[in-house]
């Protein structure tokens, strides 16, 4: 029993290093790692800010931003297959353009008093979904595959969406570094921070727009219906095994990068769908971190 087991446990072990080699795992692996540090870092921005929930509400903002895209691209060109350049560049930047108003639309609602910040993603999320769905369904899903779209399809991405998810990376960290003392100043304490001169608005709606630009490059990694995952899990592990603010900005990468890597690693082993073993292992490690520390609670209370 005990050799069978090595046995199949060598025969793993080759099929995956024989599968790393492959040119699609590793563009898989690159796209993963460079998004992954983009959306951990701002995701210690939107949990320790209370909004984590404009995650979902930008996703399915960006469903219907593809939807549009998709739907645009019919009306102009015809069949998508007929015209494949113009049906992956259109849809991505009419959804990108929908989710940065959207993203405008949420963070003007929630600094808004006469709506709660709960219902005012539910209603972009609410519309983003209706609209998507109506457009789907009377175009007859445009000939795209609806299942990448909503899960990913990460070990098809192409060296085009590596650069640009690169660039679009590169461009938004600087930004952050830019403006990483308002920002920090504006999620501890934003009343002492207008108290200071320091126009808090702007920041919150740069943060809402840096969040819906990882939502559009993030979609080939978890797809529409995870991509919420990614702007929260690392800040909320990183945050219940640190102390100070400095550790949690470090630490949350570290666990983006740990959560990808080993998400994939897990599709490559399970045949799963990427996009779901991303989030449960991100949800695995959350899981531990809980269990760890209540176990540490229990015997330090026992001493």
């Amino acid at each position: 029993m005990s050799t069978q087991w090595k046995s199949w446990n060598t025969m793993i072990i080759l099929d995956v290093l024989s599968l790393l080699e492959e040119p699609f795992i590793q563009r898989a692996f690159i796209i993963a790692v460079i998004i992954s540090l983009l959306s951990s870092i701002l995701s210690v921005f939107i949990v320790l800010k209370k909004i984590s929930l404009i995650g979902d509400g930008l996703a399915h903002t960006a469903f219907g931003g593809l939807a549009l895209g998709y739907y645009a691209t019919t009306l102009l060109f015809g069949t998508l297959a007929s015209f494949n350049y113009y049906a992956g560049i259109i849809p991505q930047w009419i959804a990108g353009v929908v989710v940065v108003l959207g993203s405008i639309g949420i963070n003007k609602a929630l600094r808004s008093t006469k709506i709660s910040g709960d219902a005012a993603v539910a209603v972009f999320l609410q519309l983003g979904l209706a609209g998507g769905i109506t457009l789907l369904s009377v175009s007859h899903g445009f000939g795209v595959n609806l299942e990448s779209l909503l899960f990913g399809s990460i070990l098809i991405v192409n060296a085009g969406q590596i650069i640009v998810s690169a660039i679009v990376t590169a461009i938004s960290l600087a930004i952050i570094f830019l403006i990483f003392k308002e920002l920090v100043y504006t999620t501890f304490d934003e009343t002492q921070a207008r108290a200071a001169g320091i126009k808090t608005w702007v920041f919150d709606y740069l943060l809402s727009i840096l969040a819906g630009v990882v939502v559009i490059i993030a979609i080939p990694i978890v797809g529409v219906l995870l991509i919420s995952a990614l702007l929260v899990l690392p800040a909320l592990i990183s945050t219940q095994m640190t102390k100070s603010f400095r550790q949690t900005v470090i630490l949350a990468p570290i666990i983006g990068l740990i959560t990808v890597v080993f998400g994939i690693l897990a599709s490559v082993i399970l045949d799963a769908a990427p996009g779901g073993t991303i989030v449960l292992v991100g949800l695995a490690i959350l899981g531990i971190v809980f269990i760890a520390k209540r176990v540490i609670s229990v015997f330090a209370s026992q001493k």
